[in-house]
């Protein structure tokens, strides 16, 4: 099960570096087989909480613009095979790394500093905070490679499950 898991992230952080989106026909299929196979080993609350938990966790990120909704799906296909311990460690650790990764590049803080003032500007004079479209994000990063990369880091340690 945790192969199959690790390819999947892989193909979809692949889909995401590429073309910064994640393809619903790679999404569902893969949510379905995570609550098919977890109803057969009789686990399906488990799965249940997974799905949840990853839905859960990025509503509000999705709701800022911090995410996509692929991101979000993708957490809640990993969490229908896991659950939602594992959700909230991959997400906490994926998070980590991605920031780490984004702190490595020095324009990305500058873009980051001036979004932040836009957002506090436009809140002060207009009662409405603005935030960036995806494609003039400070922040746009491919998260499916940092989740891949969190889930093969636990898998390493061997904390994963």
């Amino acid at each position: 099960m945790d192969v199959c898991l690790g390819v999947f992230l892989a193909i979809a952080a692949w889909f995401d570096w590429k073309w910064r989106k994640l393809p619903n026909w790679l999404l569902f299929p893969v949510m379905l087989a995570g609550l098919a196979y977890q109803t057969a080993e009789g686990t399906w609350w488990t799965a249940a909480g997974g799905l949840a938990s990853g839905f859960a966790i990025t509503v509000v990120p999705v709701a800022l613009r911090a995410m996509g909704m692929g991101d979000q799906k993708l957490l809640m296909a990993v969490g229908a095979w896991t659950s939602a311990a594992d959700i909230y460690w991959l997400v906490v650790l994926s998070a980590f790394l991605c920031m780490c990764a984004v702190l490595c590049r020095p324009q990305r803080i500058r873009r980051l500093g001036r979004h932040l003032y836009l957002s506090a500007m436009g809140l002060a004079a207009h009662r409405r905070l603005w935030l960036p479209d995806m494609q003039q994000s400070a922040l746009t990063v491919p998260f499916a490679v940092y989740v891949c990369g969190a889930f093969w880091l636990r898998q390493a340690a061997g904390i994963w499950l």
